[in-house]
């Protein structure tokens, strides 16, 4: 399956009309990153519909760590979402996730990134929860993946195109250090509003991609910022598959539909030549900057 993202409708068409089977979308107030990129419910809906009609899926990133208040109201939304035809959705909290495979046995439910699976063990914990799929970064290694798949039954995905941070995805705490106020004033127009992380502070600051001034006996000799940039190992593709890869996953609902469009071409052709047992001719050079891909 290659899984593609969708911040919007025309992303969602784009994605389909390149070659996606799937979306993965947000809804707003249940998603990681706030307002960006999200639907709201009759988005969704609409959403829906387009992939049945072309026979596709959609994918809930429902990936905040919802507030003990917020658990039931999610399930009942899910709920509602599953009867109208949603086929998976992508948790990050561990025991929400057991609470969804509970209240919703027949839905899908993918462990999302920022739950930190990186190995078999990591895998296999997630599959006893309950959870149909989990996702594995890009800087995995193919022969990690075949480890994965000979012991656990559990499909993994593979975020192929994805920004590498400085940390481990999905598993952020700098805003906890960082006060609010204090933020809005230095970076507001970085600010992500709504639920980021819950469980965590709630809001996400972009801390990581300002600069840090670097002091020398307390004088400022240097600003430098850290590492993140794109992973795109779509020239790798063909190894991951032979692993056993069940899921091709693109990072990005920020991204514009015309380019969700052209990423997407593009991996589905590298799918279809390692069908056909053709090594896909991918140039080593570096993405277009318009593929960059800025947060999730």
């Amino acid at each position: 399956m290659l899984l593609a993202p969708a911040g919007n409708l025309d992303a969602a068409r784009q994605a389909f009309q390149a070659g996606a089977d799937a979306v993965y979308v947000g809804l707003k107030g249940w998603s990681r990153g706030g307002a960006r990129g999200e639907f709201d419910r009759e988005q969704l809906r609409q959403c829906i519909q387009l992939a049945n009609a072309v026979k596709k899926q959609v994918h809930l990133a429902a990936n905040i760590i919802p507030k003990s208040a917020e658990r039931q109201r999610l399930l009942q939304q899910l709920t509602e979402l599953a009867e109208w035809g949603l086929q998976a959705v992508i948790v990050n909290d561990a025991g929400f996730l057991r609470e969804v495979r509970r209240k919703l046995p027949k839905l899908a439910i993918t462990a999302s990134i920022g739950c930190g699976a990186l190995n078999a063990d990591d895998a296999l914990f997630y599959q006893d929860l309950g959870a149909t799929a989990v996702v594995l970064p890009g800087y995995v290694e193919a022969a990690e993946i075949a480890a994965v798949k000979a012991k656990a039954a559990i499909q993994v995905e593979i975020m192929l195109h994805m920004v590498q941070e400085f940390i481990q995805l999905g598993k952020c705490w700098m805003p906890s250090y960082l006060n609010f106020a204090a933020a809005e004033q230095a970076i507001p127009a970085e600010r992500l509003g709504g639920s980021v992380k819950r469980g965590g502070v709630g809001s996400c600051f972009r801390i990581c991609q300002q600069p840090w001034t670097l002091l020398k006996d307390g004088v400022a000799v240097d600003q430098r910022l850290f590492p993140s940039w794109q992973i795109s190992r779509v020239a790798e593709l063909g190894a991951f598959l032979d692993a056993g890869v069940d899921v091709i996953k693109i990072q990005g609902r920020s991204l514009s539909a015309e380019t969700v469009g052209a990423i997407v071409g593009t991996y589905r052709s590298a799918v279809e030549a390692w069908k056909c047992g053709h090594k896909a001719e991918w140039s080593e050079t570096p993405l277009p900057a318009m593929w960059t891909v800025r947060g999730r």
